[in-house]
């Protein structure tokens, strides 16, 4: 592979044209240049991929990451806002044919094609005011009701799951810039950014909730304490649509304060949920999510704990998470290597999850990762009760990062007896195809033990972003 360099011999050049690692497209160290560079007109930048929905024209400054001068927009009566309204259509559509089978001796194979589309809409009213609204018009969000045909395992044949269900809508901003007759100095400390409406809350990397809600929520970016230049804190409520697992007899709704304070070598994260059921199933429980994000000589580190405490004989389990991501990019390349590892004391549960999204476990690595598209779940399961493991895994670049490749090895140790134990290779695959389409080819193998059946399945999907 050519290196990319002006002057002078890089890490990758010294190692020889033989060594194992990187694995992927060796960048060397480029050392910048003592002649003037000028700036690249504009007839030589790459065009900007537009959007499928852009409005009003280019023209008239409607285009999203565009150029040019944006309309005069209106001065909104009362507020004294001035709003330059910009309508924003893209849609995420996946399209993947798989295959895959359970652990459990019980289990049949499922082969099938699937679609998930993520279709939005976006009325941007100034920098900091939007109403956003998302369907997915495809399937109805749970594991069985995705659009698809099943060439074999449950209910072989086409599927329709056709749909009109408002999955995102919300409206969010600041309330300094919303309303500035309240402020026309500026300088009143109002500047609190707001959102109300149903959407995504995903916290600790999703170990602690990863979920869509109907919530409003408050948040106050910016703040300064002593020995600490920026603190965020940020509280919402809940009243519809928490899936905390506790199946049809529940009513929950969570209260949620989020923190996150800016160190001089760190990033520490406080989050903290409770979740109030007035429903039968004694869904109520108390969520507490800690975190903290540094560099450690060059080694990129996140450190977690995340704990639930649920009503005895209730549906949330009392437990903790105890988690780390340890990555360091290999010199001479962008490739990354990174170890996992986890343990889990008793059975931790998250606040909220969708149904086809994976467990706590989903972050950690390729084989715990639900890819959020039917049947396919991860091939490890990513749920936690008394058990402990890694992920360790190596990710390669190619292309100038159009193409890149995940290996992965990771287990799952039951120490309790009360399980099994999971060990499984996995390997992702990701190509560009021009500006809109991208390809994904992955495959694992899985063993289990105690009676458990092993598993070998995978799946090749064609995304498009447009």
């Amino acid at each position: 592979m050519a290196l990319m360099m002006t002057a002078g011999a890089s890490y990758a050049e010294s190692k020889g044209p033989f060594s194992i690692f990187p694995l992927g497209q060796r960048t060397g160290v480029v050392k910048l240049k003592e002649e003037y560079v000028p700036f690249k007109p504009e007839k030589n930048l790459p065009e900007r991929p537009a959007l499928m929905l852009e409005f009003p024209s280019v023209e008239k400054g409607g285009a999203f990451l565009g150029v040019g001068n944006l309309g005069k927009g209106f001065k909104v009566p009362l507020i004294g806002a001035v709003w330059q309204p910009r309508l924003w259509g893209y849609m995420i559509s996946r399209t993947a044919f798989q295959s895959f089978k359970g652990a459990s001796p019980t289990s049949v194979r499922e082969t099938e094609i699937a679609n998930r589309t993520d279709l939005y809409a976006n009325l941007q009213l100034t920098g900091t005011e939007k109403i956003l609204l998302g369907l997915r018009p495809f399937d109805n969000n749970e594991p069985g009701r995705f659009t698809k045909y099943v060439f074999e395992g449950t209910d072989e044949d086409f599927k329709n799951e056709l749909n009109l269900d408002v999955e995102s809508l919300f409206f969010e901003g600041d309330l300094g810039s919303l309303f500035p007759v309240f402020d026309k100095a500026g300088i009143k400390p109002i500047d609190f950014g707001f959102t109300v409406g149903r959407q995504n809350v995903f916290y600790q990397k999703g170990m602690l909730i990863s979920d869509t809600v109907d919530m409003v929520g408050l948040v106050r970016n910016n703040m300064y304490m002593e020995g600490a230049p920026n603190l965020r804190i940020a509280g919402m409520y809940s009243w519809n649509r928490l899936d905390n697992g506790g199946g049809t007899d529940t009513d929950p709704e969570m209260f949620g304060l989020f923190t996150a304070v800016d160190f001089a070598n760190n990033t520490v994260n406080v989050d903290a949920i409770y979740v109030n059921d007035d429903g039968s199933a004694n869904a109520d429980g108390f969520y507490l999510g800690l975190s903290s994000i540094q560099r450690i000589k060059g080694i990129s580190t996140a450190f977690r704990i995340n704990s639930s405490v649920g009503k005895p004989e209730g549906t949330t389990g009392d437990g903790s998470l105890i988690s780390a991501e340890i990555s360091h990019i290999v010199p001479g390349s962008d490739d990354i290597w990174y170890v996992n590892p986890y343990v889990a004391l008793g059975n931790f549960t998250q606040a909220g999850r969708e149904a086809i999204n994976g467990g706590p476990l989903g972050n950690l690595g390729i084989l715990f990762a639900s890819p959020n598209l039917s049947r396919y779940g991860a091939e490890i399961s990513p749920f936690v009760n008394d058990v402990a493991g890694f992920a360790m895994g190596y990710q390669a670049f190619w292309d100038d990062h159009h193409r890149n490749m995940i290996l992965e090895f990771a287990n799952k140790i039951d120490y309790d007896g009360r399980g099994f134990d999971s060990y499984g290779l996995g390997f992702q695959v990701q190509q560009k195809v021009g500006q809109y389409v991208q390809l994904t080819f992955e495959g694992y193998a899985v063993k289990n033990t105690d009676d458990q059946d092993d598993n070998v399945g995978g799946r090749f999907e064609v995304q498009v972003v447009y």
